[in-house]
């Protein structure tokens, strides 16, 4: 169990520095609900930085998805068996997307570094038609572990919910009014950053259980 909770938390990492490469700025970071703002931050990030940054979330798919299915054994009961398994596979569906959609990031790179700015809605059109597909899965799966732990039907405290996404989602409201550069990191990164500490948490957990 632990290892594969290790393995999540790499995974998590992993897609996080890929974040960070893809558009981390010191500079303006103003957001507008749209992927705009992210091209313009990458038309000046240097071309190799912006490929490792999207190679890192296909790459960071793997470890992730191991990590969720470490989940199910958590499970105390029947009903929490098929509450843990069925979150697990609805967040290792939505992360595999947000692998895909990731890498796609590289493109927008491409078009605005190439002065083809009037391409923008075909590329985003495709990247954010990945992103709500895995919406629903996402948020689904943070729910449903959620629940899952609060009602006892894992080994884990009730308490734990906690440091589960479902609840530590909500601090991207907080995030988004911090000074930059710290915006960009924790604002930008933290769909990343929540499973983070949800691994780190799990692993921590694992390790002084014996599990």
């Amino acid at each position: 169990m632990a290892i594969g909770f290790a393995l999540g938390l790499v995974g998590a990492i992993l897609m996080f520095v890929g974040d960070m490469l893809l558009y981390f700025t010191p500079g303006r970071y103003d957001m507008d609900g749209t992927l705009r703002p992210y091209m313009e931050i990458m038309r000046d990030v240097p071309a190799r930085r912006v490929f490792a940054g999207g190679a890192f979330g296909p790459v960071a798919v793997l470890p992730y998805v191991l990590g969720f299915l470490a989940l199910p054994a958590l499970a105390t009961t029947e009903i929490g068996a098929v509450a843990v398994t069925t979150a697990a596979l609805l967040l290792a569906f939505a992360l595999s997307c947000g692998g895909a959609y990731h890498a796609q990031y590289v493109f927008l790179s491409i078009i605005s570094k190439a002065g083809h700015d009037d391409l923008y809605d075909q590329v985003s059109g495709n990247i954010m038609a990945l992103s709500k597909l895995a919406l629903l899965p996402l948020y689904g799966g943070m729910i449903v572990l959620a629940v899952a732990v609060v009602a006892g039907q894992t080994t884990l405290p009730p308490w734990f919910a906690v440091l589960t996404p479902a609840v530590t989602m909500f601090l991207n409201f907080i995030w988004m009014r911090a000074p930059q550069p710290a915006r960009c990191v924790l604002f930008g990164g933290w769909n990343n950053l929540m499973f983070v500490i949800l691994f780190a948490a799990l692993l921590t957990w694992a390790i002084v259980a014996g599990a």
